[in-house]
């Protein structure tokens, strides 16, 4: 009870002294942390900030640019043309000439009045073999095909975002496991050096120097975890565009919280989502609509020509003849049908040729796609089941080796073992738990990649 009062004593003028001197008043912690970006955040800071995406935007808003020039540009046929001066006196009539063509000529300032001049003329398609139709096909399937692009290199960056993210949570782990391993052998250790001190006579120096021995071999292991975490800091931090004051919730790595399903669903998913698959099939519609477009080439188009021509000079003689062309004073407007045809047939039909072409080899394109999807499926799936089989079976021999841990420290608590008998299972237990994490890490990742090879972003892990 005295020393209970003693040191309530010492803390009330402990307390007085801090208030006479705030110097000496102790700091409060800070509180304020930097936000710690989830997986869901830093997949969504990458979409937004990643530059291959930007440049996947820019390529999508080109060719949107090139479907509305195709959407436009038939109906676009228009030209119009403007002059205006002045000019010297003109008179007379084709009948009746009073000025010769050198009166055209301004040979002195006095007597010049302005002249004005308007024309517009253009044309509106009526029937065109379906080349505006074909036109807009191709333009429509080109906008697919970099949407499925701009899809793709999204898909790319989630799942580099995604190997980042499971190596950070690696190289975080092996480091607590590392300080896990370095404690307990600290431990025995010391047990080792106590008994000797006290002359035991079942340890001596030598196994203390194997354990110390074993603590190096591990601190030197140790030094590969945080090079690991800077590699992937320095990834997540390019991948996500955050430069300054980035960090990510420290947990430990976790088998996915997506199952693993049938290879058939990935198979059909591949079928159905995967980018390049959908790019190949859009590029086939696109060149088909430019085969037919080069066809409807061939021919002629037929529309309809309208047009006016305006020109005011009062400084020359209105002509009201029908057959003379006064090019001075006149207002006229046309409208008509008509046909535009360019004879260019032999090259016209070559260029044919050329469409059909690049439509066969698009289709082969599209079959390798689709090849190449169910093999990489194949793969990916075969490599996700391995490493969920070999992240089950360290688990277990994580666990039997934490238990074998446990009922040698008991012995060593009971006097019936020494220390010595703990280099064994913390050698398998640090090793288990080494591969339990590495499987852990390749789990996810296997799964992720699954996700990509299918085109099914949404069967990946989510770090959760």
């Amino acid at each position: 009870m005295l020393l209970v009062a003693l040191v309530g004593v010492a803390r009330v003028a402990r307390a007085a002294d801090d208030q006479a001197d705030p110097m000496k008043a102790p700091v409060a912690p800070s509180t304020i942390r930097l936000h710690q970006f989830t997986l869901p955040e830093c997949l969504s800071l990458a979409d937004r900030n990643f530059p291959n995406l930007w440049a996947a935007r820019a390529r999508l808003a080109s060719v949107h640019a090139q479907l509305d020039e195709a959407r436009w540009t038939p109906w676009s046929q228009w030209s119009a043309s403007s002059s205006f001066g002045v000019m010297p006196p003109i008179q007379g009539s084709v009948i009746f000439p009073q000025s010769n063509l050198s009166a055209r000529n301004i040979s002195t300032l006095s007597s010049l009045e302005p002249f004005f001049n308007f024309s517009i003329s253009g044309q509106i398609p009526l029937y065109t073999w379906g080349k505006i139709d074909n036109a807009l096909r191709a333009a429509e399937a080109n906008v697919r095909v970099n949407e499925w692009d701009m899809e793709k290199a999204k898909q790319q960056v989630h799942m580099d975002v995604r190997r980042a993210w499971y190596g950070l949570q690696l190289a975080r782990d092996a480091k607590y496991v590392v300080d896990d391993a370095i404690h307990r052998i600290d431990k025995g250790i010391d047990g080792v050096r106590e008994k000797i001190r006290k002359a035991d006579p079942n340890v001596g120096e030598v196994d203390a120097l194997r354990l110390e021995t074993y603590k190096q071999d591990v601190i030197s292991q140790s030094l590969s975890a945080p090079k690991g975490e800077a590699y992937a800091l320095a990834g997540l931090r390019f991948l996500t565009g955050v430069e300054t004051g980035f960090d990510v919730v420290d947990q430990p790595l976790k088998r996915p919280d997506r199952p693993l399903v049938g290879i058939a669903q990935y198979l059909e998913a591949a079928r159905v989502l995967r980018p390049d698959v959908n790019m190949a099939r859009a590029g086939v519609v696109a060149r088909k609509a430019m085969v037919d477009y080069n066809r409807g080439k061939l021919f002629p188009d037929f529309g309809l020509g309208l047009g006016a021509d305006y020109a005011l000079s009062p400084n020359a003689t209105q002509q009201n003849n029908a057959w003379a062309w006064d090019q001075f004073n006149h207002f006229w407007y046309w409208i008509g049908l008509g046909l535009k045809w360019n004879l260019d047939l032999l090259p016209q039909s070559a260029r044919t040729q050329q469409a059909e072409s690049q439509l066969e080899e698009t289709r082969a394109l599209e079959r390798l796609a689709l090849g190449n999807a169910e093999y990489e499926v194949e793969k990916a799936y075969a490599d996700a089941v391995e490493a969920k089989g070999r992240e089950e079976a360290w688990d277990r021999a994580e666990h039997l080796a934490k238990q074998w841990i446990v009922t040698v420290q008991d012995h060593i608590d009971l006097g019936t073992s020494d220390e010595r008998g703990l280099l064994e299972p913390l050698r398998a237990y640090g090793n288990a738990r080494i591969a339990h994490l590495y499987a852990l890490m390749d789990l996810n990742v296997t799964m992720s990649s699954l996700a990509l090879v299918s085109g099914w972003d949404g069967a990946a892990p989510t770090g959760g």
